[in-house]
């Protein structure tokens, strides 16, 4: 080879290799501080996060220098206008070959080491094993205990979750706790066990990461540390009929001392009998294909009032709860829930307090709500 044409060689690649370094760097950084998938809030979202951070930057990396040299050879190495020469024959680089099957071997094995520490972090092998697992517990209201109610943390929570279409339900078996909405502590390891009474579920929360299959038969677990606190959402990430979509669930990650609280108030429902009143009102409301037939129930201020309710989405379990917002943080009814098809009678007090209250199942507080007006 030529000196003059070596020393353009060697210029052209040194070109290419700056851009390379410093675009592929700039692209490594911004995948590596990026969140694209916003607001983590579990120890196992993290840790996924941090994974699919690197595989997208190696990803970049790759990318910038795949087209760096595509668009390089396509600007200096371009024929000339007139040129009918043949280009210069290469027999290969063995060297070159053999580098580029290497690194990407690294690459590949060294990704699939972190993959199994992930892995491992996100379902450590002793729990999925069936170890011996620790409770969350609340002092003198659990048996074995501290006494005097202080709330003691040790290691797990376990809460059962039964998925079915289309409602999830939670157990909390230490506290013979039965709900349709997730209370659990923050920076707390919780440790689900899912089943599925009909069809297969997946159960998820967007913010924690990890999802879990609910397949009818088995038992899998999945193992949380949620570390932010707020309201979030249960979903069903996997099709399980024509109500897909309507199956979720509310999720509160409160503080240890919240509860703490939650479960020492957590009482079954109870249908309570109105105060005598000069005036009585009776409403039937009918619960089908995941909604009511109401969107507004007015009753006069103080009355008694009666609500003849009907299930009639069969094998499905509604009720029906009124509230005094939207935030259904202070209950005024709470009725039983039953299962369809089904019916029940609830009575209780209207508010004295004229206004706009709320309504709604509590099974499926997102899409099945409505307007309590007192007049």
């Amino acid at each position: 080879m030529e000196p003059r044409r070596r020393l353009e060689d060697w210029h052209h690649m040194l070109i290419m290799c700056l851009v390379i370094v410093l675009v592929s760097g700039a692209v490594a950084y911004f995948f590596l501080h990026f969140n694209f998938i916003p607001h983590p809030a579990s120890q196992e979202r993290t840790y996924v996060d941090n994974f699919i951070k690197v595989l997208l930057a190696i990803a970049g990396v790759v990318f910038v220098v795949v087209v760096t040299i595509f668009v390089y050879a396509l600007i200096f190495f371009r024929r000339a206008k007139g040129d009918d020469t043949d280009a210069r024959p290469i027999r290969g680089n063995a060297p070159l070959e053999i580098t580029w099957t290497i690194i990407p071997l690294i690459i590949v094995v060294t990704l699939s080491f972190y993959g199994a520490r992930v892995l491992n972090e996100i379902s450590p092998p002793d729990l999925m094993a069936g170890g011996t697992q620790s409770v969350y517990s609340l002092g003198a209201t659990v048996p074995g205990t501290a006494a005097g109610g202080n709330v003691t943390q040790q290691n797990t929570l376990v809460i059962n979750v039964t998925a079915s279409r289309f409602a999830w339900q939670f157990d909390y078996p230490d506290y013979n706790i039965t709900s349709y909405a997730l209370e659990v502590p923050d920076n707390q390891t919780l440790m689900f066990n899912i089943k599925s009474e009909d069809v297969i579920h997946s159960f998820w929360v967007q913010q924690w990461g990890p999802k879990q299959d609910a397949v009818p038969g088995l038992n899998p677990m999945l193992r949380i540390t949620p570390t932010a606190l707020g309201n979030f959402l249960v979903q069903c990430s996997q099709l399980c009929g024509f109500n897909h979509t309507g199956m979720t669930a509310p999720v509160y990650v409160v503080t240890a001392a919240q509860f703490a609280d939650w479960v020492k108030q957590h009482q079954p429902a109870v249908t309570a009998t109105p105060t005598p009143t000069t005036q009585e009102v009776t409403i039937d409301l009918t619960a089908q294909n995941l909604a009511f037939d109401k969107s507004t129930i007015t009753v006069p201020a103080g009355a008694g009032v009666m609500i003849n309710f009907f299930n009639k989405d069969n094998n499905v379990p509604h009720n029906f709860s009124v509230y005094t917002d939207s935030t259904a943080t202070k209950a005024i009814f709470t009725g039983k829930i039953i299962t369809g098809v089904n019916s029940a009678m609830y009575m209780f007090q209207a508010p004295t307090t004229p206004g706009k209250y709320f309504f709604r199942c509590d099974v499926h507080p997102t899409t099945m709500t409505g307007e309590f007006i007192v007049q």
